[in-house]
């Protein structure tokens, strides 16, 4: 049974219905479920009325969001539709609108293998090709996790536009993770194409080296990333320290402008050698 077929069904039987909204977000009114459909998992994603402004005009940001991708439909995105909650499930008793999308890998899930450097570059230009699309399709991200890159068939798709905004229309106001902030923003600078590419300059990183960066406040993270970080990688993966470097260069006039900038660099790497 498709998506569109068995959504347009009333009578439609949604099994193992599970809530996995974590607990602030679910005491902020946040609510993700997982189902099942003819033995395809989907996740919906909705916000109740009313509660927490915040994360309420941040959810209808991300709806608004999917309205622009319907017509036609971006490759970036995992297979998606939004429609009435009461449709879907009447037992929550729930107006509004809510978003599904059918369930995926996390796309850096499985650990690089040294063996198998030339797919671990295959791997990094797929997801580089997410992030062009969703640039070329005139947004930035604004809140890029390791998280939020997935896997889905031989594709790598992006999810949770909860802070996207068109590129050239910043907006300053918008929440972001320390993790991945790049330095520029935790002096007052609005997010960019280049905020984006710095987060993903550590979730490679991070997956290379198959560790997390750490630090305990919003201020240590600060000194992290605008004054210690250093991109230090084994030995085996050093052909990939040129493009981490360009990607999470400390100061914007030195880091790559643009998608293209990165995949010309991972394109130049010479692997004949490994």
């Amino acid at each position: 049974m498709s998506f569109t077929t068995w959504i347009s069904n009333p009578k439609i039987q949604l099994e193992d219905l599970r809530l996995r909204t974590k607990a602030q977000s679910y005491a902020f009114g946040r609510r993700v479920y997982t189902f099942q459909v003819d033995q395809q998992r989907y996740w919906l994603k909705f916000h109740q009325t009313n509660d927490q402004p915040v994360l309420a005009q941040a959810f209808q940001r991300e709806l608004a969001f999917y309205r622009r991708c319907q017509q036609p439909e971006q490759q970036f995105l995992l297979p998606f539709q939004m429609l009435p909650l009461r449709h879907l499930i009447n037992e929550l008793d729930q107006d509004g609108i809510g978003v599904i999308t059918v369930d995926s890998y996390d796309f850096f899930a499985e650990a690089p293998i040294f063996e198998n450097i030339e797919q671990i570059r295959q791997k990094i230009s797929l997801a580089l090709d997410a992030l062009d699309a969703l640039h070329q399709f005139g947004w930035v991200h604004g809140d890029l996790k390791a998280e939020h890159f997935r896997l889905y068939g031989h594709s790598c798709r992006l999810i949770d536009f909860e802070q996207c905004f068109r590129v050239g229309q910043p907006m300053q106001s918008l929440d972001a993770t320390p993790h991945y902030m790049a330095p520029e923003l935790f002096h007052g600078a609005s997010k960019s194409i280049q905020s984006d590419l710095y987060a993903l300059g550590i979730i490679v990183y991070e997956w290379l080296i198959q560790s997390r960066l750490k630090a305990s406040t919003y201020h240590d993270w600060a000194v992290l990333h605008c004054q210690q970080l250093y991109i230090q990688l084994p030995i085996e993966f050093e052909p990939f320290l040129s493009l981490l470097n360009g990607l999470t260069q400390k100061h914007v006039k030195q880091r790559f402008n643009s998608v293209l900038a990165a995949k010309t660099s991972l394109n130049a790497i010479d692997l004949s050698q490994k």
